[in-house]
């Protein structure tokens, strides 16, 4: 059956997660003449409740902070919650927290009035206080992974080790690994992968140290991974401003660990640092809203994705990979798109304004970008747009491979931004997403390369307040302008200078 196995890891990416499966449940079909047009068991599971009825619930295993999951309930399961299951057979005082109330819109929807297109039916930036307020997809207990939550004097961002640490010991604890991962494993025909979903700021080590321990056990597993790289990306950082620097080693670690353990590795810029421009225009989207910015990721996430789930798609992660990198030497790709694509749109030059690029430098200015690879996913064009849309891109080096698929369903979740003009109805929308491998890759790894240089020079006091050793981010620093080297155009050269000693080291 292909299936994939889903992580989510961090309260940005389960933002994006949210809406990622609320788009997939909106293609459930539930009559027998309905053909659906996805295989739903690839990323969807069959089980049963408690009281003996078949569930169906994404095959996911979701990782944050107890407090992020809000109102979040296992209503098909009953609170299976062992926390609530005290080992002490002496005298207790009980002290609980009053549980967390869900959402107008999420009480709305259990009463069956949130499926109508109406203004007062959808969620907002004005009553979506975590992801699950908006949540339209039931989960089986073994995929809600509640980590406990920081105490006051704690920090999670840029702490790579601590993150690390975080996983070795909700590993001890829970022993996730031999159990509900080996569990969601076992229950598949035949696994095509795991895509992964991971916030790198908070959660950066956290995942290095679960694909770790995956790779273990299934070293041969192709893996696609999205990771949003923190605040601090895409912008130059001196050693000398500590907490932005520790975000920025933090994300270099990262990108080193996914470069190494996943199949495919998509950074994506975080929404802080996205430049306005042409593809914003007619879109009402709040950049410091989460619940906006991941519908618009998820948008493209899931459209990028969705040969992996099509009926009429051969691909799988594997072929994807081997597609994106023909060379088996680059494994970092490209995320782009257009939401929507306007139905007046012509397929001419100016459409690629209206691209953008989520995973490249907002300002990349080291010449001209030479592509390598390309996959394209449009939504929703009319048979009668084929020819000039396939005229256009076909004159691209090289052709883009593309697929046509059904409009993106946008469910009352999904906020409201796009203008009317712009919109094929207010459910269904057109789009244009694509995955691709190319030179753009180079700049922005040579400015973690050149923070990390500064750093091994200057013997920056940052790198030991994060508990790392000179030597390791030595290394860190040769490959990552190695990978510079490898991404770069053919007249681009990148190179770090040479190691200034200490006069400890002379």
């Amino acid at each position: 059956m292909k299936e994939i196995l889903y992580i989510q890891a961090g309260p940005l990416a389960n933002f994006v997660g949210t809406h990622f499966w609320n788009t997939q449940e909106s293609y459930c079909t539930y009559g027998e003449d309905e053909d659906p047009f996805v295989f739903h068991d690839r990323s969807f599971r069959e089980g049963l409740t408690s009281k003996g009825e078949p569930t169906f619930c994404p095959r996911l295993l979701v990782f944050d902070r107890k407090s992020h999951f809000g109102g979040l309930s296992d209503e098909l399961y009953g609170n299976t919650d062992e926390s609530d299951v005290s080992q002490w057979d002496g005298g207790v005082v009980e002290y609980r927290q009053d549980p967390i109330p869900k959402s107008e819109y999420k009480r709305r929807l259990d009463q069956g009035e949130s499926d109508e297109q109406d203004e007062d039916a959808t969620a907002d930036t004005s009553n979506v206080r975590f992801w699950s307020d908006y949540s339209r997809v039931y989960y089986h207990p073994r995929s809600a992974q509640k980590l406990p939550d920081l105490a006051e004097w704690e920090r999670a961002e840029g702490e790579w080790n601590a993150s690390r640490e975080a996983f070795e010991k909700y590993q001890h604890d829970h022993e996730i690994m031999e159990n509900d991962v080996r569990l969601f494993v076992e229950e598949c025909d035949a696994l095509q992968g795991v895509q992964l979903l991971s916030d790198c700021d908070a959660f950066g080590g956290f995942t290095d140290a679960f694909l770790t321990g995956f790779r273990d056990e299934h070293p041969k597993m192709p893996s696609l991974a999205f990771p949003l790289l923190s605040s601090a990306s895409n912008a130059p950082v001196s050693a000398d401003e500590e907490q932005n620097a520790m975000k920025v080693i933090n994300d270099a670690l990262c990108i080193r660990s996914l470069e190494t353990l996943s199949t495919i590795s998509v950074p994506l810029q975080h929404p802080s640092k996205w430049r306005r421009g042409d593809w914003l225009d007619g879109l009402t989207v709040d950049l410091r809203s989460p619940y906006h910015t991941s519908a618009i990721l998820a948008t493209h996430i899931e459209s990028a994705t969705l040969p992996l789930r099509l009926k009429n798609s051969e691909y799988d992660i594997a072929s994807l990979s081997s597609m994106l990198n023909a060379s088996a030497t680059l494994n970092i790709s490209h995320l782009a798109g257009m939401y929507p694509v306007p139905s007046s749109v012509a397929w001419s030059q100016g459409v690629e304004k209206r691209i953008y690029d989520f995973s490249a430098l907002t300002e990349a200015s080291h010449g001209p970008v030479t592509e390598y690879a390309r996959l394209q996913v449009s939504r929703g064009l009319r048979a009668s747009e084929y020819a000039k849309y396939d005229e256009f891109f076909s004159a691209k080096t090289p052709a883009p491979f593309s697929i046509h698929a059904r409009p993106y369903s946008t469910p009352t979740s999904f906020p409201r931004f796009s203008a009317p003009s712009l919109s094929q109805s207010e459910d269904k929308q057109r789009v244009l997403s694509a995955l691709s491998t190319s030179s753009a890759t180079a700049p922005w790894l040579a400015t973690y390369a050149t923070l990390v240089q500064e750093c091994v020079d200057r013997r920056a006091e940052v790198v030991t307040r994060m508990g790392l050793e000179f030597d390791e981010m030595r290394e860190l620093k040769d490959q990552l302008w190695a990978l510079c080297d490898r991404y770069a155009g053919p007249d681009e050269e990148w190179k770090g200078e040479e190691d200034v000693l200490s006069e400890d080291e002379e």
